[in-house]
């Protein structure tokens, strides 16, 4: 039994896609054969100028645009065909792709390459972004696809495997829905799994951690969910409820991959919150002193909420473990803001746990976001006074360059009407509250005025974007005008930007149409 897993663009490059890595240890511990392809990471290495840009986060936004995507393949066509002969070079009779919304269309693109070279093959697709049935739909209506797995595939995928391999009845494998005619079928729901220290390690074996852009750390997933329901993140939707692995578990697995990367500087625990249970963080703390993997002190850090439960004591603790930083969520310095998104966790709270956790010498990272909706100008002065207290305690900040983006699935995305924003509003980035005091122009410059101010008061900041910070301003702002049918403003931008990237032929092109197209008509 053969299959090849497939990661399309857009994804991050910083780390192999722990969802391949994952799943390809599910199925060889089913003693299936499997084999990863990281196309995202490939093209990425493989860029020309001309789309060097396309996986900075901030300009993620062209990933959604089926004719842009298509074209870009289309031009780079001799490139993906080598690409897909050694995804089918094993003679696979089944490739699956992890997908979401930024990686759809690229997977339609590739999967119908595929299906074009060999109709035999069975393609399925999994990933959160089928929480939507519509993306169900949609899935089936424009691509190849012979198989949705809704839900965890760990289970699902080695079944379905299994299944096709025999030729058996797949209407028997729980998770997964496909098409019977035109009617769409769906099986049993799986339920999630009760116990993820059963979970088989990661496999990097085909996605070696040094072709990625940080070849230092160790990426590592510990948990599911989390115990927070934010009202911007989609997390909450996907995965009720919170599970974690043991300390030991956590803790055998570093020792195992320190087997394949010895050289791996650091662990960077990928989990939305490493501490939201502090009696776990302890015992791996404690599990980390008495046994350092190899007999060395083996650095990590994670991202973390502000849980009150985060004594000194605990700081210290984890400190001597040998965690390098915490990095927090902090959002907003408004309570009233806070309490709006839904963060469970008082301000004092925050500035406590950060001076502590620089008194015991840990670093600290906090994120911030601008111009959630409801936050005033009174409400974002007080994260300006926030920065100013603490901000001699942070080792840096970063200021999401989005903004405030509207994530698919989260509850303000779903209950657009709850939060005075306009509607229908079809754009992530440049929506806006009704009485036209949010908007995205006016979310960029409360950034402007917040980086400001940390530069004033010696606070670092993070600049997070793989292009220049200007670039991604104008990039943004051409589109937004573009979207808002501004066309004389959106030609000044995309004019802006071309002055510090001339080759951008997204650019380009955009810019050429709306000068011959709006202009035409004046």
């Amino acid at each position: 039994m053969r299959i090849s897993l497939v990661k399309c663009p857009v994804w991050g490059t910083r780390e192999p896609p722990l969802a391949l890595a994952q799943l390809s240890g599910d199925l060889k511990t089913a003693g299936i054969e499997v084999k990863s392809f990281d196309l995202n990471n490939y093209l990425y290495k493989n860029r020309d100028m001309s789309f060097t840009n396309l996986w900075a986060w901030e300009q993620v936004s062209f990933w959604y645009q089926k004719k842009e995507v298509f074209d870009f393949f289309d031009s780079i066509l001799p490139k993906l065909e080598s690409y897909v002969d050694d995804i089918l070079e094993n003679d696979p009779r089944i490739v699956g792709f992890s997908l979401e919304s930024s990686s759809f269309y690229a997977t339609v693109y590739i999967s119908g390459l595929i299906k074009k070279r060999n109709k035999n093959i069975k393609i399925f697709f999994g990933g959160q972004f089928f929480y939507d049935r519509r993306n169900i739909e949609r899935c089936f209506e424009e691509s190849k696809v012979d198989y949705i797995l809704l839900g965890e595939g760990d289970v699902t995928v080695c079944e379905l495997v299994k299944i096709l391999y025999k030729d058996g009845d797949v209407s028997s494998c729980d998770g997964i829905c496909y098409k019977d005619g035109n009617k769409i079928v769906f099986t049993k729901q799986r339920e999630m799994l009760k116990n993820l220290d059963n979970l088989p390690f990661l496999d990097f074996t085909d996605m070696s951690l040094n072709d990625y852009d940080d070849n230092e750390h160790l990426p590592l997933m510990t948990s599911r969910g989390c115990v927070w329901a934010c009202k911007f993140c989609s997390t909450h939707s996907f995965w009720h409820g919170y599970r974690q692995m043991c300390a030991e578990r956590i803790h055998q697995e570093i020792a195992y991959h320190k087997i394949a990367y010895p050289t791996a500087g650091h662990i960077d625990f990928q989990d939305l919150e490493f501490n939201a249970d502090v009696n776990r963080l302890k015992e791996f703390c404690r599990l980390m002193i008495k046994y350092p993997p190899f007999g060395s002190k083996q650095y990590w850090l994670s991202n973390a909420i502000v849980n009150p439960l985060m004594t000194k004591d605990v700081l210290a603790l984890v400190k001597e473990s040998g965690c390098k930083k915490l990095i927090f969520g902090i959002e907003s310095g408004s309570q009233k803001v806070l309490d709006s998104m839904g963060k469970k966790y008082r301000v004092q709270d925050a500035k406590r746990i950060i001076k502590d956790a620089y008194d015991v010498g840990l670093k600290v990272t906090t994120n911030f976001m601008f111009g959630f909706p409801g936050e005033t100008e009174e409400d974002f002065n007080e994260t300006l006074s926030f920065v100013k207290e603490v901000g001699k305690y942070i080792e840096r900040v970063y200021p999401s360059r989005t903004y405030f983006a509207m994530e698919e699935f989260s509850y303000v995305y779903d209950n657009p009407e709850e939060f005075n924003i306009k509607t229908p509003f079809n754009h992530h980035l440049y929506w806006q509250t009704k009485d036209g005091v949010n908007t995205y122009p006016v979310r960029l410059k409360r950034c402007q005025k917040f980086e400001e101010v940390c530069k004033d008061n010696g606070v670092n900041v993070d600049c997070g974007v793989k292009t220049a910070v200007l670039m991604d301003e104008y990039f943004n702002l051409g589109f937004y005008y573009d979207h808002e049918r501004q066309y004389d403003r959106a030609l000044e931008y995309f004019e802006k930007y071309l002055e510090l990237d001339s080759q951008n032929e997204i650019i380009k092109r955009r810019f050429n149409e709306i000068k011959g197209t709006h202009h035409a008509r004046k």
